[in-house]
């Protein structure tokens, strides 16, 4: 069974092995939203821009990446480079995507973006009203936000083209979760490709453990209800629509998927991911379950002294790969054993996962 799934894991690999490549090019903003570390850790946050010396580095390997996203825990948008970040990673055949705050998106911005031919832009927002948005995302407009979408799809219809891609992303909190349905017709209205609605997965102060929507038993069924509300919403006005769930349960290998994707912060580190990745730190502080922890920031090597590939099978990142490999291994093995009858099917626990994963969210499927 091992071979047969090394060998799919080649067959995939082939051409250009690296999924995603995920490239903070900024740790500034011009928000202030209430439940970004970047507030949270105002003190000692550090405002940095990634060089274009390490961003050249960096796209060394673009043929070997099949999409590079622009986004950390910043605004991409505020970068000075940023365009022409874009057009290296798109001549290198890459699919070229970026989440932005939606401010900066004035029209001129939104030419050269469909110029450069940007494969996906999503926009981050919470709430389907002024005042709930802004609440949460402070010192950003909804209204500001979708006039300039609505510039942006026009002119994409304009040209008669379908990139880039317009995704809205809706952060789900105990405060707006009742707007979701709302934020369907919103996003469906302006004429957007796809709506999804996260988990506030990543907490640092214990004021903003309140507004998880996920792993509340008394608004469970509220939730749900709203949920599917706006589900049916979805699809009666045809808008793609995928909700996070909110309930937890373990996963093999979380979203963040650190087998075929790597994360690369603003100061060169290489990461597994966003969450194991803040700028400027040795450590990672979070909430989990109630408690505040820290965990040491994972790095594997810096992108301003060695190769990307050389970090990339380096023996730390190998060895941190392989404790995931065995996790979908073991779940392969368990419903293996409950198809045929043998071994003890779902009462196996999967092999733990790296020690810094286990008080992620990510890892619980939310």
């Amino acid at each position: 069974m091992f071979e047969r799934a090394a060998n799919w894991i080649r067959r995939r690999t082939q051409g250009r092995p690296f999924e995603a490549l995920q490239i903070e090019v900024t740790t500034r903003c011009v928000t202030r939203c209430v439940m970004c570390p970047r507030v949270a850790l105002a003190g000692e946050w550090p405002e940095m821009d990634l060089s274009w010396g390490a961003f050249q580095r960096i796209a060394a390997v673009f043929d070997r990446i099949q999409h590079v996203h622009l986004q950390g825990w910043g605004e991409p948008l505020l970068h000075s480079r940023l365009f022409d970040m874009i057009a290296v990673a798109k001549s290198a055949g890459c699919r070229v995507g970026l989440t932005t705050n939606g401010m900066r998106l004035a029209p001129e911005v939104s030419k050269g973006l469909l110029d450069l031919d940007l494969d996906l832009i999503a926009v981050s927002i919470a709430g389907a009203t002024r005042p709930t948005h802004e609440a949460i995302r402070i010192g950003s407009e909804l209204p500001v936000i979708l006039e300039n979408v609505r510039r942006l799809l026009a002119l994409r219809d304009r040209r008669g083209v379908k990139r880039p891609k317009v995704e809205f992303s809706y952060l789900m909190t105990k405060t707006n979760m009742a707007e979701l349905p709302a934020a369907v017709d919103l996003v469906a209205s302006l004429g957007a490709d796809e709506l999804y609605a996260i988990n506030l997965d990543y907490v640092v102060a214990p004021e903003h453990d309140v507004l998880k929507a996920f792993g509340c038993p008394a608004l469970r069924d509220e939730f749900g209800r709203i949920v599917e509300e706006a589900s049916k919403r979805a699809r009666r006005v045809g808008l793609a629509f995928r909700p996070y769930p909110l309930e937890e349960e373990e996963v093999a290998v979380c979203e963040a998927d650190p087998m075929k994707i790597l994360f690369i912060s603003c100061d060169g580190w290489v990461s597994p991911c966003t969450y194991m990745g803040l700028a400027g730190r040795t450590d990672i502080p979070r909430r989990f379950d109630g408690e505040s922890l820290t965990v040491p920031r994972l790095r594997f090597g810096n992108v301003l002294d060695q190769d990307l590939a050389e970090i990339w099978n380096s023996p730390a990142y190998q060895a941190f790969r392989r404790q995931f490999a065995r996790r979908l291994l073991g779940v392969a093995a368990r419903a293996m054993g409950t198809v045929t009858g043998n071994g003890d099917g779902a009462g196996s626990k999967m092999p733990p996962p790296p020690e810094p994963c286990l008080t992620c969210y990510k890892l619980f499927g939310l």
